[in-house]
């Protein structure tokens, strides 16, 4: 049942409400919530955080998957710099992986993301900066899949003579 009002500029409000209440009288009561009732099973709750005391822990995952992880430039300026850390996580087939857990671990050098938790996007990447005066070793865990490369120092350019 519509209502027709000729009302002045709080209008859209109250015509808002009286879409509303009388959708709210039709709706089944439901009993008051009962303050003894247990939690869901736990097949319904997400897992729990991992545990352990290792930094690189993550939640791991089940279905087959590949992970790759690069730098970009591949190699950091000859007296140090910064460059992105890129991980990207695929299904079998190809197709990407969102909201994988991924964690990463420097050498030498600091991580932007301080040893946190990142998630992959829909792309199925996520990215991280390293900033280094030296090379470094990157270790990352990504859905319970270790992965360590090099990113080196690019080589000085030669002193002209």
């Amino acid at each position: 049942m519509a209502h027709f009002l000729r009302l002045s500029r709080r209008a859209p409000v109250v015509l808002a409400l009286v879409a509303v209440l009388p959708a709210c009288r039709s709706a089944p009561s439901r009993p008051p919530a009962d303050p003894t009732a247990t939690a869901p099973s736990p097949e319904l709750l997400p897992p729990p955080p991992p545990t352990s005391d290792d930094p690189l822990a993550v939640t791991p995952i089940a279905e087959p998957f590949t992970v790759a992880a690069w730098a970009e430039p591949a190699k950091l300026p000859p007296l140090g710099g910064q460059c992105q850390i890129i991980v990207r996580v695929m299904k079998r087939g190809g197709a990407p992986m969102a909201r994988v857990e991924v964690r990463l671990q420097a050498s030498k050098g600091t991580l932007y993301s301080a040893g946190r938790t990142l998630f992959t996007d829909a792309t199925g990447k996520t990215r991280d900066r390293l900033t280094a005066r030296e090379g470094s070793t990157i270790t990352l865990n990504a859905g319970g899949t270790r992965y360590r490369f090099e990113v080196p120092l690019t080589d000085p350019l030669p002193l002209p003579q």
